[in-house]
């Protein structure tokens, strides 16, 4: 039986910085896929899905042309397979550099078998008919899509972001069930590439926990983009005739019942933990439905055993896989141990316009501080770069404290998800408002936003 210093069970984002940031601190690594490296990220999540935005996003641009003086571009009809390909072709371009190969030249021993990882003990775990040993493990195995268990699901074929990357044939009307970032995100590609769209939402608002101000400019956005948002819905059944292209989603919105009936129905309902198959009981490992149960150090209950990533938190981004896995590597070799922090997470949606966030909404500020000790300073996205480039649109909306440090930000606007970096950084090394009003922006960009946003907070004080 091979021992191993350290093994890292799942290569998506979490376990490839997790087994790699092991074999650099010079620890004997194996690193164990049931699927493909790279997981959901590259395969169908982050890569995919922004490669089809940007097509997306070019293609919708031809429209505008005329409004730049220059000649009318006549669009032809989208060639949907071909969109798809070049997709894979990204996928494909990425994956050559987290091939099996790349981290077996590395030296860690990397093992993909789809019968996937299981835990014998604590220290022993079994993979297609090999037996290792390890003094730590690190279970990264990620997450996949919720599907409703409605009635007549078992006759449909439900698109998810799993097998969604599959369709050569583009959707006449796709339908998202839940409106959260994936329907968002995909909903307005695909209506700029001219499929109709509906969204349809449980809760009161779309984009959740998104600040409201923000969700509303967004909302806006995407219905002039055609997309129908039915929003406070209860979903009461599903038909589908075999063979046949049209099927019905039955809801009720209020009193009133409703029904769609479309071509594809998309599926995109929040995640669920991969700990399915793992074993986690022969090796004693506490978790509950919404993952692999670990303490601020990312530790389960078994001190040897650590977890991270999607199957552990509920920030599915990663940005914070990757920064759990750094973590767990140092708890793993340092003696002074860190802490999983993730209080200053920026994360952004990849619509047209983005929106950004950072700390806290003004709604979690107010509740956790009263609103006579917060600020909330707005600038909108109308300084002299988003008009030279006719991308007007959107805002930034900063919460202070009243010291002036800031404690969260909401934006939405023309790459407002580099924007949010700024402000990351700034609450990150408690940077004061006053320091940030009196640093240099280059002119004309889009980053110059943010120096607007602190010089004139700075302003507004001095008048009071």
């Amino acid at each position: 039986m091979k021992k191993y210093d350290v093994i890292v069970i799942g290569a998506g984002s979490a376990g490839l910085v997790a087994a790699t940031s092991a074999h650099r601190a010079g620890l004997k690594t194996a690193l164990i896929e049931k699927n493909k490296i790279g997981g959901e990220c590259t395969h169908s999540g982050c890569v995919p899905s922004k490669a089809l935005l940007n097509a997306a996003k070019t293609y919708s641009s031809l429209d505008k042309y005329q409004e730049l003086g220059l000649p009318k571009v006549k669009k032809q009809k989208v060639d949907f397979a071909k969109v798809m390909k070049q997709v894979h072709k990204i996928i494909d371009g990425i994956y050559e550099h987290e091939t099996p190969d790349v981290f077996i030249d590395m030296g860690i021993d990397t093992i993909v078998n789809k019968s996937g990882a299981k835990f014998l003990d604590a220290h022993t775990i079994s993979i297609g008919k090999k037996k290792l040993e390890a003094k730590y493990f690190i279970i990264a195995t990620g997450s996949s899509p919720r599907l409703l268990p409605f009635e007549g699901m078992k006759d449909s074929a439900f698109l998810h972001n799993d097998n969604f990357w599959e369709l050569k044939k583009q959707p006449k009307h796709l339908v998202f069930i839940g409106g959260g970032v994936i329907s968002v995100e995909l909903g307005s590609a695909m209506a700029k590439l001219g499929t109709k769209v509906s969204i349809v939402e449980y809760a009161p608002k779309i984009l959740g926990p998104i600040d409201k101000e923000v969700t509303e400019y967004v909302e806006g956005v995407l219905k002039k983009d055609g997309i129908k948002i039915y929003t406070d819905t209860r979903i009461k059944k599903f038909t589908a005739k075999k063979g046949s292209a049209n099927q019905t989603l039955h809801f009720k919105q209020g009193d009133k019942k409703k029904s769609i009936k479309a071509d594809a129905f998309f599926q995109a309902v929040g995640r669920v933990p991969n700990i399915k198959g793992l074993n986690l009981k022969k090796a004693g490992v506490e978790f509950t439905e919404k993952g692999v149960t670990t303490n601020d150090f990312l530790e389960t209950n078994v001190k040897h055993i650590y977890a991270c990533g999607d199957c552990t938190t509920p920030f599915k981004f990663t940005h914070t896989a990757s920064y759990q896995a750094n973590i767990v590597i140092h708890n793993i070799t340092q003696k002074k141990r860190k802490r999983n922090d993730l209080s200053i997470l920026p994360w952004a949606v990849f619509t047209e316009p983005e929106i950004a966030h950072v700390g806290l909404t003004e709604e979690e500020a107010i509740e956790k501080y009263g609103k006579k000790n917060i600020t909330t300073f707005k600038v909108d996205a109308s300084i002299d770069r988003f008009i030279t480039d006719r991308k007007t649109g959107g805002f930034i909306k900063v919460i202070f404290d009243k010291k002036n440090h800031v404690l969260g930000a909401d934006a939405v606007g023309a790459h407002a998800g580099e924007w949010v970096q700024f402000i990351t950084i700034v609450m990150k090394n408690k940077i004061p408002a006053s320091k940030m009003a009196d640093t240099i922006f280059a002119y004309p960009t889009y980053s110059e936003i943010i120096k607007k946003v602190f010089s004139r907070y700075m302003r507004s004080k001095e008048k009071k």
